[in-house]
């Protein structure tokens, strides 16, 4: 009679952990697998791919190039995403239009077939970090330029389709942009960059543009939903954040209790298990 005791427990603590392993929440489940790309970079909270936008917050769609690079879509314009900080809440972008279409080798960047816009951001969601610069592209100006104009031209492909023009490039800051204006009449394109202003002149342009810029986001905090062992999310019928936690999803924060039921339930289990033995 003995020798069945064991038998017996370990048929209990099966039940036991197949019972709380079936009620784990599936929201908690589905937000619990690691997301990415595939470029090594972790898409979480406020994150989310477009499947799943339970997992993360209104506005923070991110899709997938064929390169593996996350995508951030801001007003219609998409940017690659290089860089998530998730402790200061920032994240580093560029325009795709530029980085996905340039060869990082080549000894110019084509500014005329791929065309930046100016920059428009949702400002309830993103804000530019402050210290950053400012690029003025300046289309369709004339072929002919004084020398001292000339130079802003350096780094930037020739229009072989004739559609834009010749593209100058100059800091805001920059003395001679006044005088530059003048010699365009095409549309003038403001881009942020990372980099000191006084890093003009056309010098490096490729790599200024494509090394992108600075934001700043805001959305719900994480911190107590995640500590407490949840997994943070929301809730788009009721328009809330919310914390999914292995039970139920709860407003903030998981119950520490709930939370760790499972170890809870299957200690308990192994203490029948060893009693009996």
């Amino acid at each position: 009679m003995k020798n069945q005791v064991p038998g017996f427990s370990v048929f209990i603590l099966c039940i036991l952990s197949r019972t709380v392993l079936a009620k784990v929440d599936p929201l908690y489940k589905a937000c619990s697998v690691r997301e990415t790309c595939g470029d090594g970079q972790t898409i979480a909270f406020p994150f989310y791919i477009r499947e799943k936008p339970f997992c993360g917050y209104p506005g923070f769609e991110i899709s997938c190039n064929s390169n593996g690079n996350p995508v951030l879509n801001l007003n219609n314009i998409d940017y690659i995403i290089h860089e998530i900080s998730y402790n200061n809440q920032v994240v580093r972008v560029s325009n795709a239009a530029v980085s996905e279409t340039n060869n990082s080798n080549a000894s110019c960047i084509d500014l005329s077939s791929h065309r930046i816009q100016n920059l428009s951001l949702p400002e309830d969601r993103f804000a530019l970090l402050s210290n950053q610069s400012e690029l003025v592209l300046l289309y369709n100006c004339n072929s002919s330029l004084p020398g001292e104009i000339l130079r802003y031209r350096n780094g930037i492909c020739e229009d072989k389709n004739k559609t834009a023009g010749t593209v100058l490039a100059l800091v805001r800051n920059d003395a001679n942009l006044e005088n530059a204006s003048r010699e365009c009449s095409g549309d003038q394109v403001v881009a942020p960059v990372d980099v000191y202003a006084g890093n003009g002149g056309g010098f490096g342009i490729g790599e200024v543009i494509k090394r992108g810029f600075l934001l700043r986001w805001t959305a719900s905090n994480c911190s107590d939903c995640a500590e407490s062992g949840g997994k943070c999310g929301f809730n788009g019928s009721t328009y809330h954040f919310k914390c999914f936690c292995p039970d139920r999803p709860h407003g903030l924060q998981c119950d520490p209790g709930k939370a760790n039921g499972l170890i809870t339930k299957v200690a308990v289990g192994n203490t029948a298990f060893n009693s009996s033995s």
